[in-house]
């Protein structure tokens, strides 16, 4: 608390200093999750194998790291080590014993073979909150199933709704839903359990699964659940994109056939009575988009109607605008290497990212100095042994 605002409150720093987290998992679903905790103030430590996060290897890469693996890396520390090694897994328990938080995404058991699991750890360190996250939850038939997130995708729903509702053959998504979705709710479920421990001195075991968090951030699931109808009124897969004369796109929200004369009127066409059928009012209210030379000349068009419009835009024509610029966006967390802040902001606290993601290894040496009190002559005798690189 260093300093105050106009009125008198205190500025307060980020919101989890003080928190150490051990992050096991890698890939997507808790990596984010680590990232969003070391916006959040934490010292996130990542732990890697030896042949390290696959996710480094997808280009294009700046200093070495992957951008892909930079997204959901930056500001944590990075030390390497091999856990199939008996010494370095001994060596993970004790960082373990010293942390807040574990997080990890290992099928359930491969952890508690290395002495490293839930019941393990939280038998000599009770306060420990330690985050599972897994496909299909830590028991059950369908524990061991191979958990990537298209194949999460197919199962959970995901895919079939959207191509029922489209009328069109399956199609995996773009991003990794099942995943991202995961991540956050593991990020609600620790910060949950570190409140709760703060009241009862207890931490606890947390199972987050994808084909849970997929489903609770279906907001179709209990509408298909109980027969998806014919009578919509929400089929938001259905709003328009139309391209304009420059061949850049524009969205219609809503449905533009129900207000076919005040859109053929504010486009400068002429009034067709009767409407034509729905098909027709579409394909008519197309070309005269079509005509429209750009998009600020559309929505001029428009500025006296109550038509919801937006252009269409990559992430990096987003990026140049007004609102990512005076909003601060994206860090550049190293030269040439930008990702995106926290998605919330404070007026109070410090949240966003601080550093870029670590190098293989990069801070294995300062880590073990500093969580176990390591000299230089422990940390040679684990290098020797191969169960740190």
């Amino acid at each position: 608390m260093t300093s105050s605002d106009p009125a008198g409150h205190p500025q307060l720093g980020p919101p989890l200093a003080g928190i150490r987290v051990l992050d096991l998992s890698q890939v997507m679903s808790g990596p984010l999750c680590g990232r969003a905790l070391a916006d959040l103030g934490a010292e996130v430590i990542k732990v890697e194998s030896p042949a390290g996060d696959i996710t480094r290897t997808v280009p294009p890469f700046v200093d070495g790291n992957g951008l892909y693996f930079t997204h959901v890396n930056a500001g944590k520390r990075g030390i390497t080590v091999d856990l199939r090694n008996a010494e370095g897994a001994a060596l993970v328990r004790r960082m373990a014993l010293q942390s807040d938080v574990v997080l990890e995404n290992f099928r359930p058991g491969v952890l508690q073979r290395r002495g490293l699991g839930a019941d393990q750890l939280l038998a000599e360190h009770p306060r420990l909150v330690y985050c599972s996250i897994s496909g299909w939850g830590q028991q059950g038939p369908w524990a061991q199933r191979r958990a990537y997130a298209p194949l999460v995708h197919a199962q959970a729903g995901r895919i079939e709704l959207a191509a029922r509702l489209r009328g069109e053959p399956p199609r995996q998504e773009v991003h990794v839903h099942a995943d991202i979705y995961t991540s956050f709710m593991a990020v609600s479920a620790i910060l949950a359990a570190i409140v709760q421990r703060e009241r009862t001195g207890f931490g606890q075991h947390l199972d987050v699964a994808m084909g849970d968090a997929l489903l609770y951030t279906d907001e179709w699931a209990s509408t298909d659940l109980a027969g998806y109808g014919p009578d919509r009124v929400m089929d938001i897969w259905n709003h328009v994109i139309l391209p304009l004369a420059d061949g850049s796109s524009v969205t219609l929200v809503g449905s533009p056939v129900r207000m076919f004369d005040r859109w053929v009127a504010a486009l400068g066409g002429t009034a067709i009575n009767p409407t034509p059928s729905d098909d027709d009012a579409l394909a008519i209210i197309a070309t005269l988009v079509a005509k429209v030379p750009d998009y600020q000349t559309f929505e001029t068009l428009l500025e006296n109607e109550t038509m919801l419009v937006a252009e269409v835009r990559s992430v990096a024509e987003l990026a140049e605008t007004d609102w990512a610029i005076e909003r601060n966006v994206f860090a550049e967390v190293h030269p040439g290497a930008r990702v995106p802040r926290a998605p919330f902001r404070s007026r109070h606290a410090t949240i966003g990212v601080a550093a870029d993601a670590p190098h293989p290894g990069e801070h294995t040496d300062s880590v073990l100095r500093s969580v176990l009190g390591l000299d230089d002559a422990a940390i040679a005798h684990l290098r020797s042994t191969g169960a740190v690189r």
